[in-house]
């Protein structure tokens, strides 16, 4: 006679099943569960014909598979399992049509099984549930650009920051011949708005610099730029007074070098010059090897011309705000190499810094501390566009000059 506590062949991959889905203490569980309940079905069935509630093993057993769940953090055993009594029944064959009806230790062992998977994969009732929308998204992994979306979106951004400057380019060089004083104003615009490629940015600045022929350097003045204005020269005048007088924050030989004044001394009254309007400053492209020397402020500045440099080895040129530190601003300076202590006389034509020196201080937290750091000539005009210095701004004898002259005390350098 079958024991109505064995579950047909047909049933048990099925069950088998069920348990394989659930975690590994889970499945050691329900398995522990399945063999008291098993355990007590039997017991009932062998049992002499007593109160169920009365006899002290049954309770016992039901209560270790309590215990077996509870300690693998899972739900109780259904109160079907303790209420119903097991009641013997013979097992029905199963037919290739239809599988063999369950008995009760089976129906509740199956019951307990769902319930275990239900718990384990369903998060406690006392737990707040988790919003759909994390506060702060996470990075997708890596330097959080690995998503191509993203990436695909931070280059539609780059490439409409870039469009206005690309724009601007284009208008600027097409004005260049017949509107020097508009074109420069634009292709200003766009060259200090860092948004062009390489490729652009050397056609702005090469285009700038053919401007600042005609309209820089040179006694021509145009009364359409406001950049610039005439001045008679009274009894009594030097260049140097007149710069003083007039406030342009410039050394007296720009004046000289604009107005092509050969000598200085012999200037006469009723002359008249051209004389630039500052403030000056200027911007230091890393990545373009350039510096473009500016004149005018804020939506006003327009680029005076742009010059090569040589920069520091192994990125040793700061970046950020500076200044020109007051009193630094040096003609034929004499020079000590801080590594190798070399010295080397103002006269000395081996002089590695040439034939000026304007020294730059930091005006911002990350380069305040450091010192020693200069725009500066050289006697190597090969290292121009290299990264051969010790880490200041390098230019040729003759560009270094105009820099000198048109940046004064406490001008602004800008390194990027």
């Amino acid at each position: 006679m079958t024991l109505a506590s064995q579950s047909s062949r047909s049933d048990r991959p099925h069950a088998m099943r069920r348990a394989s889905r659930l975690p590994f203490g889970t499945r050691g569980a329900v398995a522990l569960t399945a063999t008291l309940v098993a355990f007590a079905g039997a017991y009932a069935l062998l049992r002499p014909e007593t109160d169920p509630a009365a006899d002290p093993l049954l309770p016992k057993s039901l209560e270790a598979a309590r215990t077996s769940l509870s300690d693998a953090g899972l739900r109780e055993i259904p109160p079907a399992l303790v209420a119903t009594p097991i009641a013997p029944a013979v097992a029905t064959a199963a037919t290739a049509d239809e599988p063999a009806p369950q008995t009760a230790i089976e129906a509740e062992t199956d019951a307990v099984a769902e319930s275990a998977a239900s718990a384990a994969l369903e998060p406690p009732a006392s737990e707040p549930e988790a919003p759909a929308t994390p506060a702060i998204a996470p990075p997708a992994g890596g330097n959080g650009l690995a998503d191509p979306q993203s990436l695909e979106a931070l280059r539609r951004e780059s490439r409409a920051a870039a469009a206005p400057a690309a724009g601007d380019l284009a208008l600027g060089l097409s004005l260049a011949a017949t509107d020097p004083v508009r074109a420069r104003t634009i292709l200003s615009q766009a060259l200090l708005s860092g948004t062009l490629p390489p490729a652009e940015a050397k056609q702005a600045s090469d285009a700038l610099a053919r401007i600042a022929a005609e309209l820089v350097f040179t006694p021509n003045f145009n009364a359409g730029d406001p950049h610039f204005f005439q001045y008679q020269i009274q009894p009594g005048d030097s260049l140097e007074r007149i710069v003083r007088k007039h406030k342009l924050g410039c050394d007296w030989r720009l004046v000289a070098r604009i107005n092509n004044i050969k000598k200085p001394e012999a200037i006469r009254v009723g002359q008249r010059l051209k004389l630039p309007k500052g403030p000056f400053s200027a911007v230091v492209w890393k990545r373009d090897y350039r510096i473009d020397l500016c004149m005018g402020v804020g939506s006003d500045r327009v680029v005076m011309t742009s010059l090569p440099v040589g920069l520091g080895k192994s990125n040793g040129t700061p970046t950020g705000r500076f200044k020109v530190r007051v009193g630094s601003k040096l003609l034929n300076p004499e020079w000590r190499n801080p590594i190798t202590g070399e010295f080397f006389d103002a006269n000395d034509p081996l002089n590695p810094i040439g034939e000026h020196w304007l020294g730059l201080e930091g005006v911002e937290p990350s380069n305040a501390q450091l010192l020693g750091y200069g725009i500066h000539g050289t006697i190597e005009p090969g290292s121009i566009g290299q990264d051969q210095s010790l880490g200041c701004v390098r230019l040729i004898a003759e560009d270094v000059a105009i820099v000198w002259e048109a940046l004064g005390d406490g001008c602004e350098v800008e390194i990027r």
